[in-house]
């Protein structure tokens, strides 16, 4: 992830400085997410998007003094939580379509009816969040449509899509 947020930057010259406060101030950033969202992926969300906007704007950010760069990314961590709490209000709605009738089935797919239901059921019961990317990426569209069609980041629609397959699986195995 380090390296994406270098990407970024447009200095090469403080990408030592950046590596410096990624690695002074990721836990304070963590921390006051976790503390905001109540759950561990959604803090990671927030500490990803507060250092993408600093990297963006790293040399516009004053790093001198350390307690008000600190209170600054504290303020932008809180900021972007209460942001996306706020969207996962908004979120629930428009309900995704399900996939269609006619949508292509693998031959190599053996899959019992049971089965199905089971993860039918269980996606149904995800959030709102992991559930409509998974939705979206069965119905056949790729990760650039799906965050263009639920307003996120296409690595917010990736980690959502991890997280969510993540979740399914286990589930299903702690039933066998």
């Amino acid at each position: 992830m380090l390296a994406m947020y270098l990407a970024v930057l447009d200095d090469r010259s403080s990408e030592e400085q950046f590596i410096d406060v990624y690695n002074t101030y990721k836990r304070l950033v963590y921390h006051t997410a976790y503390k905001i969202m109540g759950d561990s992926y959604l803090a990671e969300d927030v500490l990803q998007e507060v250092f993408l906007y600093v990297a963006k704007n790293f040399s516009k950010i004053h790093r001198e003094n350390c307690h008000e760069l600190a209170a600054y990314l504290v303020s932008c961590s809180r900021s972007r939580a209460y942001d996306m709490l706020r969207k996962q209000r908004e979120e629930p709605l428009e309900e995704v379509p399900d996939a269609p009738d006619d949508a292509p089935v693998p031959d190599d797919a053996v899959v019992s009816t049971d089965n199905i239901q089971h993860l039918t059921e269980l996606i149904s019961q995800m959030k709102p969040m992991y559930r409509d990317p998974l939705r979206l990426l069965a119905m056949g569209y790729t990760n650039r449509e799906i965050a263009e069609s639920l307003g996120l980041t296409d690595e917010v629609v990736r980690m959502r899509l991890f997280r969510g397959r993540k979740l399914l699986w286990k589930e299903l195995n702690s039933h066998e």
